[in-house]
Parts: structure tokens; C-alpha cells; sequence
């Protein structure tokens, strides 16, 4: 209208100019409703692509709560199950405390009783044979018992030893449990090289063979064929861990055991169902003396456990040069 009026006003004698202006007028009126149709559809527009950013964060800020809440979830859970087996084991522990003092009283006369029958029967070799094995695994009995309570405890004793022969350890371990593969039928394979002495009590290096091979035996329970490797990995690296692989045909540990094994009270089935604290000890025995037990599966099949043992440097039997030549002389 302002525009009509301007022209009537201006151009009064002239009607069609009058007439000219009232339509360009008459046309003219819906543009400001237009312009502000437009307008406001553009409002509407940023206003809603904002709603669906906000939208968008929001649901990412849920699906980060869920996830915090499952984890958070996760977390109790491992913790509550933490604290079970943590109770678990200070009650073995305070179990095991009174177990090994009463274990340790008969066991330490049955020592003295074979020391007393070598000395009475030292003419029949074939008795004292037998009698001298039987106070050897006496006396690695009384040792083993004192240092598994250690375990348990999580603490290292003040012991002092003397480096160990890992080999010597295989070897005992497999004279003592060579007789039940035997009857079993199992074949162990001893493959054992050179290597130097380890920083590492020898009746503790002899437990957790000793226990590895009980495994693969019990692996390999009612199995043919079945055949055991025990080795030691020739020693080439000066200051590297020696290596030590126990290794089977057998099933193997289950994928989903895997990442337990070294945990106490784990068990399921297929083979090795019964881990209870075998592993968990010999894990935690050798973290007392800065070694390691880890698993892998086996090439062709079955089980390998490899142990790696902290070479001893600078004493008597294994001195300076046999490490820096990289191998015995």
C-alpha cells in the first residue's frame, strides 16, 4: 500500500499511472509474507538440524554411560571375585601353615630313620640304593614344603642357596615321574643342551617340572601315541633367560582357559580339567626368584609350557667367560 500512496500522491492527474501502481501493489502484497515464510523455514530448518546434533550427542553420551556402566559392572565383578580368592588363599595359606608343621614332624623322623638304616646297612648296595633315593625325595619333600608355603604367602624366604644345574633338575623330575609314563605308556623325550647354572633353588626348578610333566601325563591319560618333550634350550645369549620346554601331544588347554591357567581354583573339562593351584604355584614359585612360565600352543598339536629361568653369573662352576663366549668351554 505505502507504494500506492506514494503514487497517487505524485502522479494525481495520471490514472494510469494510478491504475499501474494498484496492481504492481496488488502483486506486490504477498512478497513480504513470503520473504517471511522464508525466513522462518530457514529457523525451522537450524533449528532442527541443532535438535538432531544434539540428538546425536545425547546418544553418544548414552551409549558412553552404557558402556562406563558395563565396565564399572565388569570391574566389581573381577573385584568381588578378587576378594573370594583372596580369602581363599589366606585360608589355604593359614590351612597350609599348620599342614606343613605337622607334615614336617614325620617326615623329618622318616629322614633320620633312612640316615640311621644307610649307616646300619651300607653292605647291601642294592638297599642303600633304594634307601638313599628314598631320603633324597625325603629331603626334597621337607624343602619343596617350605618353599610352596612361601608361595602361598606370597614372600620370599631369607634362604641362601646355591646356583642349580637346570639340567640336573630335568633330569630328577624325570627319573621320578619316568616310572608312572611308563605304565601309562607315554614316551618322554629328553632333548636337553648346553646351558649355564641358574640363579634358582634346584628343588624348585625340579617342582615345577615335575608338575608340568604330571599335567602332560594326566593330558595324555588314555591317549596312544602319547609322547612328552622335556627340553633345555641351548644356552647362546649372554644375560638372556635359560629356557626350559615342557611340551605334549596331547588336547592341549581349552582357548578359553588360556588366559586363566596361572590362576588358582580355575577347572573345566577337556583333558586338563583339573588346574586347581598346580600352575598358579609353579607361576608363583618362580616369580619369587625372577622367573617366568608361559604357555603356547604347541606345532602339530597339544601343550608347550616354556620356563624361563634367570642364568646365576660369577660363580665357581660358571664363571665370567663361559657367558661372554656365549657357551661352555
Amino acid at each position: 500500500m505505502p507504494f500506492w500512496a506514494i503514487s497517487q500522491w505524485m502522479f494525481p492527474h495520471f490514472p494510469a499511472i494510478l491504475v499501474a501502481a494498484s496492481v504492481l501493489t496488488i502483486l506486490m502484497a504477498p512478497v513480504p509474507a513470503l520473504v517471511y515464510l522464508h525466513w522462518m523455514r530457514g529457523w525451522f530448518h537450524t533449528r532442527a538440524s541443532n535438535a538432531e546434533v544434539l540428538a546425536e550427542q545425547l546418544k553418544l553420551q548414552l551409549e558412553t554411560v552404557r558402556q562406563r556402566t558395563a565396565q564399572l559392572r565388569e570391574e566389581l565383578r573381577a573385584a568381588d571375585q578378587q576378594a573370594r580368592l583372596s580369602h581363599q588363599l589366606t585360608l589355604l595359606g593359614q590351612f597350609s601353615a599348620g599342614f606343613m608343621h605337622e607334615f614336617n614332624n614325620p617326615l623329618a623322623i622318616v629322614a633320620g630313620r633312612l640316615e640311621v638304616l644307610l649307616d646300619e646297612r651300607r653292605e647291601d648296595r642294592e638297599l642303600c640304593a633304594d634307601l638313599e633315593r628314598m631320603l633324597k625325595e625325603a629331603n626334597y619333600m621337607s624343602r619343596i614344603a617350605t618353599t610352596l608355603l612361601q608361595a602361598l604367602r606370597r614372600e620370599r624366604g631369607g634362604e641362601v642357596f646355591d646356583a642349580s644345574a637346570p639340567h640336573r633338575a630335568l633330569e630328577d623330575a624325570m627319573a621320578a615321574l619316568g616310572p608312572l609314563a611308563v605304565a601309562q605308556g607315554v614316551h618322554i623325550v629328553e632333548e636337553l643342551g648346553e646351558a649355564p647354572h641358574v640363579d634358582v633353588p634346584e628343588h624348585v626348578v625340579g617342582e615345577v617340572v615335575r608338575g608340568l610333566i604330571a599335567n602332560a601325563l594326566q593330558a595324555l591319560s588314555g591317549q596312544e601315541g602319547g609322547a612328552i618333550w622335556v627340553r633345555l634350550d641351548s644356552y647362546r645369549t649372554a644375560g638372556a633367560k635359560v629356557v626350559a620346554r615342557i611340551e605334549d601331544n596331547g588336547p592341549g588347554v581349552p582357548e578359553n582357559l588360556r588366559e586363566h591357567i596361572f590362576e588358582p581354583f580355575v577347572s573345566q573339562s577337556s583333558g586338563r580339567e583339573r588346574l586347581g593351584l598346580g600352575l598358579f604355584l609353579a607361576a608363583s614359585l618362580l616369580d619369587m626368584y625372577d622367573g617366568r612360565i608361559r604357555y603356547e600352543t604347541r606345532d602339530g598339536g597339544g601343550a608347550s609350557f616354556i620356563v624361563e629361568l634367570p642364568p646365576a653369573r660369577f660363580t665357581r662352576g660358571q664363571p665370567y667367560h663361559w657367558f661372554a663366549s656365549g657357551g661352555a668351554d
